[in-house]
Formats: C-alpha cells, sequence, structure tokens
C-alpha cells in the first residue's frame, strides 16, 4: 500500500520537528518554512494532506491557500490550518478559502495523528464518490445517447432510401464542429458543453419525419409543389416532440440543441430557407452546422429520383453556397476539411 505523503509547512523549525516526530511512523513527511517554498514544492510534488501554519515569513497562509486552490491539479487536496491561538474569525476566513480544519499549537501528536488519519480517509472517501458519480454519469450519457440513436433509426427505418443518413450526418456534424473549434470560429460559442450536446443531439434533426405520411415520405420521385410544402412540417413536428421531451425531463441541455437544430435546419444564411426564414447568425450554430452535413449527404446518397453526386461536385456546389444557403465561416472550415466527409461516406 502506498505510504500517504503529508507537507507540514511552519517557520517554527520546533513545530517542524514535533510534526515530523508525531507523522513520520505512518506517513511520509515533507518540511517547508515559506509559503513560497510550498509554491514551489507543489509544482513538481502532490501531498495527500497539507498542514499549514497560518503565520508565514513571506506571505500568510490565506494567501497561501488561495493560490493552492487555484490550481486545478491540487484544489481538492485537504489543508489543515496550523494556529497558536483559537480565534472564530480565523476559522471563518479560513473555511470559506477552503480549509477543513484547525490544530491549535502547541498541539498534542495523538490529536494531531486522528485529524490527519481522519481527513485523509474523508479525502480517499470523496475521490471514490466522485468516480462512482463520474461513472454512473458516463452509464447515463452513454444510454442517452443508445436511445436518441436507436430513436432516430426507428424514424429512419420508414423509408429505405435514406438508410445510414443518420449515423453519416452526425459524423459530419462530429466532425465540422471540432474542426471550428480547432480553427478558432464561433470561439466564444462553441464551448466544450455546446459541442458535446451538438453532437449528441445530431441524431434527432430529422425526427419529426415520424409525423409525415408514407405517400409523401415513401414517393420514389421528386415531391410536386403541395407535397414539398406538407414535407416542410417535418421541421415543426420535430420541435415539438423535443419540446415535449424537455417539458417531461430534467430539461436536459441537449435536448434543447437537438429542438432548434430539428426546427432550424432548413434556414438559409440569406433567409430564403424555411420554416421561419431567419437570416446569418439569427439562425442557432447547430442548425448551420446541420444544414451543411445535410446537404452533403443528400447529395452524395442515390435516391429513386436522382444518381448520388461525386464528392467533388458535392463539394462545389456547397462551396457556392456560401453567404446564400450556408455560413460563409463555417464553409471557409469545411473546404480544407472536406476529404474527412468522403472517409465517412465510404466507411458508413
Amino acid at each position: 500500500m502506498r505510504l500517504r505523503h503529508i507537507l507540514v509547512i511552519d517557520d517554527n523549525v520546533t513545530n517542524l520537528k514535533l510534526a515530523e516526530n508525531t507523522l513520520k511512523p505512518y506517513y511520509k513527511v515533507s518540511l517547508l518554512i515559506s509559503g513560497a517554498q510550498t509554491l514551489k514544492f507543489l509544482a513538481k510534488h502532490r501531498p495527500d494532506l497539507i498542514l499549514l501554519d497560518i503565520n508565514l515569513p513571506d506571505m500568510d497562509a490565506y494567501e497561501t491557500l488561495a493560490k493552492i486552490k487555484e490550481n486545478k491539479e491540487l484544489e481538492n487536496i485537504p489543508v489543515i490550518f496550523l494556529t497558536s491561538r483559537s480565534d472564530s474569525e480565523i476559522e471563518v476566513k479560513g473555511f470559506e478559502l477552503g480549509a477543513v480544519d484547525f490544530i491549535t499549537k502547541p498541539f498534542i501528536s495523538q490529536s494531531m495523528l486522528s485529524r490527519v488519519k481522519m481527513h485523509l480517509e474523508l479525502s480517499e472517501y470523496r475521490t471514490q464518490l466522485e468516480e462512482k458519480i463520474y461513472e454512473k454519469t458516463q452509464m447515463i450519457e452513454n444510454l442517452q445517447d443508445v436511445m436518441m440513436l436507436s430513436l432516430a433509426e426507428l424514424v429512419e427505418c420508414r423509408d429505405e432510401n435514406t438508410g445510414g443518413h443518420v449515423k453519416r450526418t452526425a459524423e459530419y456534424v462530429r466532425i465540422l464542429a471540432n474542426e471550428l473549434v480547432e480553427a478558432g470560429v464561433y470561439s466564444d460559442i462553441l464551448t466544450p458543453e455546446y459541442v458535446k450536446d451538438i453532437i449528441k443531439s445530431a441524431p434527432l434533426h430529422d425526427i419529426g419525419k415520424i409525423g409525415i405520411n408514407d405517400a409523401t415520405l415513401l414517393k420514389m420521385g421528386s415531391l410536386d409543389e403541395d407535397e414539398f410544402e406538407y414535407m416542410k412540417k417535418h421541421v415543426e413536428l420535430g420541435a415539438i416532440s423535443l419540446q415535449k421531451m424537455i417539458n417531461e425531463t430534467d430539461k436536459e441541455s441537449f435536448l434543447y440543441t437537438a429542438r432548434d437544430m430539428a426546427y432550424y435546419h432548413q434556414e438559409k444564411w440569406d433567409g430564403t430557407g424555411y420554416p421561419s426564414g431567419l437570416k446569418g447568425e439569427e439562425i442557432p450554430i447547430s442548425a448551420r452546422i446541420m444544414a451543411i452535413a445535410d446537404v452533403y449527404d443528400a447529395l452524395t446518397t442515390k435516391r429513386p429520383y436522382k444518381e448520388p453526386f461525386s464528392h467533388e461536385d458535392t463539394v462545389n456546389i456547397i462551396i457556392e453556397g456560401r453567404e446564400k444557403g450556408f455560413d460563409p465561416n463555417m464553409i471557409d472550415v469545411f473546404k480544407e476539411i472536406s476529404y474527412k466527409f468522403e472517409m465517412v461516406k465510404f466507411s458508413l
């Protein structure tokens, strides 16, 4: 079993020696005398617990603790203050900054051992709990992903002519969203959380087609004007379905993204799309990304009424739609990475 590492910081050598004699039979012990030394030490080492004297010569314990807590790698290390006087104001400030306990000097060896042992155990329990929560969260998210994909594929099963559309467009969305992040495009909006929601919700963009009748959805040819107007309703039906999911659940953020994507992915940059005729940046980013993915897949896929376009022709058509159908910033990125779409087309 790994020997736990305790860091003790105190400018009084006598106190350091007493702490070392108390702890060393049970733990690995490191001794320091200043806040500056402490921060330098912590840049290379990660102790399991810190005993920090409240009165240090160069910087006080509050400043030292604040700097420790600023570091994501160190913020969960338990810090116990060592103080020569009992003062409620000092304790309140210490707890507010993240100290877990106080030990009054001159300390009793057995009391120090008991407190150190207790906080090491609490820290271990906390770590184990966080790991279990993370595992459960991952399980729930994976289950959500499977359910969303299964639901989308269930809709797709009605139309054998669009087989694989859900998986391919989801992969195109993943590629384009990540490439936009890499290029620094819309970096203020495309946060890691939002990108994750975009990718997660992509399979649901056409869920509204479940409400379109077979005569229109499965027609072996081009739609006439009335049929096309009717087909347009799939975006509204999808948004209604997803809003119901939002209302009946804990309002998961990805469902809001899915709703926006389902409702707005047929909008065009120049305002000539549907259902609302939104223009430019009025269109949610998630829908702008899906618009490119959706058109690429539609053009490169064989349908009863058309042969598939080649990758090269499809890319040229999409690029020609810059500032017309599609976000110009996204097209500039798509142009550079379109070969990745082609790789997906051949693999799925």
